[in-house]
């Protein structure tokens, strides 16, 4: 019976990035594939500086901000062990939110980054919690972002989006067929 809150992309509106990476680790490489990866708009690849912004999945407070992380728990409890977290990674140290600070859905979060952990390109990588323990992005409780279903593919960091008859394929090398835009 558990229901994941309504969470929008996690991207400014009307903004293509590409979804690059389906479902995979959230935090370790033995951990549950619960993580989302996707690019912003960019002429440069690998790790580069994005004026683009990373913003708030749904509202809530963000608990912690730092070391390129950034964790939003829904509750407002100040406790990620209790209710639905977000957890962002990659989030550059510039413009990056404060611990404490209230949000809504849609507010500035700060830029994705190749800040926090291994990545060879600038993006933001999404996974979600429920009382403290990592929900899997393509299993029985799909991850839905702004009606975009995450579905596992063949192996980890593949996989798919599906919004009614639209189908969007991940791709490691943000290719335009992976794009994905946030309507209002």
């Amino acid at each position: 019976g558990l229901i994941q809150p309504e969470f929008s992309l996690p991207f400014e509106t009307g903004v293509p990035w590409t979804f690059t990476g389906g479902p995979h680790p959230a935090w370790e490489q033995e951990s549950a594939l619960a993580a989302l990866d996707f690019a912003p708009p960019s002429i440069e690849s690998g790790c580069v500086e994005s004026s683009a912004w990373v913003v708030a999945v749904a509202p809530g407070r963000i608990v912690r901000s730092g070391g390129g992380y950034v964790i939003l728990d829904l509750d407002g409890d100040d406790f990620e062990q209790t209710g639905w977290v977000a957890l962002y990674l990659h989030i550059a140290t510039k413009d990056r939110i404060q611990t404490g600070t209230w949000v809504d859905a849609g507010d500035h979060i700060g830029h994705p980054s190749c800040e926090g952990g291994v990545a060879y390109g600038t993006h933001v990588h999404i996974a979600r919690k429920y009382n403290g323990e990592w929900v899997g992005a393509g299993g029985a409780l799909p991850f839905i972002l702004s009606g975009w279903i995450a579905h596992q593919g063949e192996t980890s960091r593949y996989g798919t989006l599906t919004k009614g008859d639209q189908t969007i394929t991940s791709s490691p090398v943000s290719s335009h067929e992976s794009a994905v835009i946030r309507q209002p």
